[in-house]
């Protein structure tokens, strides 16, 4: 037998209250949390996800980020198709040009500060391997091609190199990482300068393999024996891989630790950069090669690279959450294997954002 329902029939009060309940929480200064897009470096990422969550659980606002290279981050901010975009390269002259046609200056923020590691897979090595920026780049020029390779064994004096082949790896698409690395060991090695020099998106050698990404990159080396690359040092740990200590601008050997990138960039602050990119930009450095036995050789800034003048509708999350990233959000450095960025960098990059206008 089929039994029909009807709905209750409601009073005036009671469907009232009823619409008024549906209704809270729908009215005054309600609605989607604000949202921020942005893209770009990967050696950024991992740190830039930890201040996402954070952040929007303090703030409630959602930071959208796309890790696909500096390179990316340029482009897109230069589109206008996101709000700020990393990279551990400073814009160039051609690119700051193509960015003023399209909204104006750009300024660069410095976010996170960390270290690029020679990583490899050798699982019969059981010390750091020791390296010099000349023997690294002629291994990534392939002029040293065995991991036994006499200028290797000098370094390494009782340590059983195999007589195995070495596999280089390397970014495949333009990249910051790329930048820090060639920049290096352009001023370690004059022939590497000549033959590949300082590039986001290098001309390595045939037989070089490309991957995608700083995890790309380190999954591969995981995977393969015998291999070799360069990546930030917490991908290199995340993937168990070997990291070699190279010897630095004083002689000596330093790991890719945070206390030796943050001595590396007290070094580099103390000289007002005189040759590009750095030179086109305030708070920009070379964080590569620098003075002090305790720095490390090969460091970088990654950067937020921005519009001097932001959409007021827009603009003032966009800043606001950028202060947080250079102030409280550097509290997370240290545990995710970045260094923070030193108190006098961070004020001037407070100092910067509060330079920008919105319109």
């Amino acid at each position: 037998m089929l039994t029909l329902r009807f709905p209750k029939i409601v009073g005036p009060v009671t469907l009232g209250l009823a619409l008024l309940v549906a209704c809270a929480g729908c009215g005054k200064g309600e609605g989607p949390a604000p949202r921020i897009n942005a893209g770009g470096a990967t050696f950024v990422n991992p740190i830039m996800q930890k201040w996402s969550a954070e952040y929007n659980k303090a703030k409630k606002v959602e930071i959208d980020y796309v890790s696909k290279g500096s390179g990316y981050g340029i482009e897109q901010v230069t589109a206008k198709t996101i709000d700020f975009g990393c990279s551990d390269a400073p814009m160039k002259a051609d690119q700051v040009a193509a960015a003023k046609e399209k909204g104006g200056d750009v300024i660069h923020i410095p976010l996170a500060m960390g270290a690029v590691a020679v990583a490899y897979n050798v699982p019969t090595l059981n010390s750091p391997l020791k390296l010099t920026g000349e023997v690294i780049a002629d291994i990534f020029s392939k002029k040293i091609t065995k991991w036994n390779d006499a200028k290797i064994a000098a370094l390494n004096a009782g340590v059983a190199l195999p007589d195995k082949d070495i596999m280089v790896v390397v970014r495949a698409e333009s990249s910051g990482t790329s930048n820090i690395f060639t920049e290096y060991l352009s001023k370690s090695s004059a022939a590497f300068k000549m033959d590949i020099g300082t590039n986001t998106k290098p001309k390595w050698p045939e037989g070089t393999t490309g991957q995608q990404g700083s995890d790309g990159v380190a999954g591969f080396v995981k995977a393969n024996e015998g291999t070799i690359c360069y990546v930030e040092v917490l991908f290199a740990k995340k993937n168990q891989l070997g990291v070699a200590v190279i010897k630095n601008k004083a002689g000596k050997f330093v790991g890719p630790d945070a206390d030796a990138v943050t001595a590396a960039a007290d070094e580099a602050m103390k000289v007002k950069p005189a040759d590009e990119p750095y030179s086109l930009h305030e708070l920009t450095y070379s964080l590569t090669d620098a003075d002090g036995e305790a720095s490390y050789a090969i460091g970088g800034i990654s950067y937020a690279i921005l519009f001097a003048k932001l959409p007021k509708d827009k603009g003032p999350t966009i800043v606001a959450f950028l202060k947080w990233a250079v102030s409280d959000g550097q509290a997370f450095a240290k545990d995710m294997d970045y260094a923070p960025l030193p108190a006098d960098l961070q004020k001037k990059a407070m100092e910067r954002l509060a330079g920008v206008t919105f319109e």
